[in-house]
């Protein structure tokens, strides 16, 4: 993973849980990697957030998708679908990630459904499929010093819950980034 030129597809599955979302795009903003979506990817997430949380207004919704959008405005992958038409996949609807992948040259796809994507299918593109919390922890060991910035940012923004250092810490392993709360542990104090 070269830090700054690595590009990755951010698959609706890390999008959907905020607090891995928000690691992630602060790293993002941090230049430690390029993220890349397509439409049909913020569609996907935005179905999956209003199943879960129905009371939520659609322009709230609408809104944040507005933001990240225009935050990575290089981010956005276009004409995926005549590609997504041939390749093969466990699982049809995923065919769509893959393809933005391959379209935007994504170095990698970060999804918490490894399964989905399995090597023969993904490496024939030069595609990586990598977990976030992987993820997380080669940014981290790659570039300790805009990985730490990244996350002392992001627990900054979470003003309305406003952890301390530790809970914020704690929200880690709550969403099942294990390596990435072990990693941190040493370091907590400057989170």
């Amino acid at each position: 993973m070269l830090i700054g030129r690595y590009t990755a597809v951010l698959d609706a599955c890390v999008l959907h849980p905020v607090f891995v979302r928000g690691a992630l795009l602060w790293f993002a903003h941090e230049r430690l990697y390029r993220p890349l979506w397509s439409a049909e990817i913020l569609d996907e997430w935005q179905r999956s957030l209003e199943r879960k949380f129905p009371d939520v207004p659609a322009d709230k919704l609408a809104g944040q998708r507005a933001i990240m959008v225009s935050e990575f405005e290089d981010a956005m992958v276009c004409s995926c679908e005549p590609v997504a038409q041939g390749l093969i996949l466990p699982d049809p609807d995923d065919r769509h990630v893959l393809a933005a992948a391959i379209v935007g040259r994504a170095d990698a796809i970060i999804t918490a459904n490894l399964k989905d994507f399995p090597e023969a299918q993904t490496l024939q593109f030069n595609v990586e499929v990598i977990h976030p919390d992987d993820f997380l922890v080669n940014a981290i060991d790659l570039d300790a010093g805009k990985a730490l910035a990244a996350l002392r940012r992001h627990r900054e923004a979470l003003s309305t819950s406003a952890p301390s250092p530790a809970e914020y810490l704690e929200r880690f392993e709550r969403c099942g980034l294990i390596q990435t709360h072990q990693r941190l542990q040493a370091v907590v104090d400057l989170l």
